[in-house]
């Protein structure tokens, strides 16, 4: 294992980080709110001071669908039975929101939200793995395209994510996203991306499952346990 310094105050960051953001308050959703810091001064890690630890023996599951599917409760449900920590990529747009509130320079530039987004997400993932952590992503990847990036910033290490897509029936989305105790995304934010995401049923139809009938911990018992 390389030794990884941190470029303030010189701690070996593999051993001395914490990846709470504590600043940023804690999504909805109860997702924590991951920004790698060195945890001696609060150096937020960037990728180019670690990369050279990722190794291509780390772990990362990648999951999408649309609002009410289902992808943050199950990758909580698998950093809890399994191991791996949970990247969500609302809460990672939920942490550039509140810094872009804070730097007026940010907040005046033109900014694609989804690009960005994107962009941190893919950008944290990596720093998680370079600090030897197996990561599974849950984020609403619309296209092939989107996903491309992610696999070609992993493949650049030799990495070679496993991709899953869950696509429970419409009228399943929409119930479970109103019934959620945490927050309700809306009809309207299940229906717009629906047919996007299904497109996944064309382009990776062996990486789609219909989890309308499973119950949360079936879904992980059939499909992640033995990830």
């Amino acid at each position: 294992m390389i030794k990884c310094l941190c470029p303030n105050c010189g701690i070996n960051l593999l051993h001395s980080h914490q990846l709470d953001d504590l600043e940023v308050r804690p999504a909805r959703n109860k997702s924590r709110i991951i920004h790698p810091s060195c945890s001696s001064c609060g150096y937020f890690i960037r990728l180019s001071t670690i990369s050279s630890n990722i190794r291509p023996d780390n772990k990362v599951l990648l999951i999408t669908g649309t609002g009410g599917s289902g992808k943050s409760s199950l990758g909580q449900l698998i950093e809890s039975k399994a191991d791996y920590i949970f990247l969500d990529g609302d809460s990672v747009s939920r942490r550039e929101s509140h810094y872009a509130r804070l730097n007026p320079e940010i907040t005046q530039k033109p900014r694609d939200s989804m690009g960005l987004c994107t962009a941190e997400t893919i950008n944290t993932m990596m720093v998680l793995c370079a600090l030897g952590y197996n990561v599974v992503v849950g984020y609403l990847i619309l296209n092939s395209g989107v996903l491309a990036m992610y696999e070609a910033s992993l493949a650049k290490c030799g990495i070679k994510p496993i991709f899953r897509v869950l696509i429970p029936k419409l009228g399943v989305c929409v119930e479970r996203d109103i019934n959620r105790e945490c927050w309700t995304a809306g009809e309207q934010w299940v229906n717009q991306p629906y047919d996007e995401i299904c497109s996944f049923l064309i382009s990776h139809p062996t990486n789609c499952l219909d989890t309308s009938a499973e119950t949360l911990e079936e879904t992980f018992t059939r499909h992640f346990k033995h990830l």
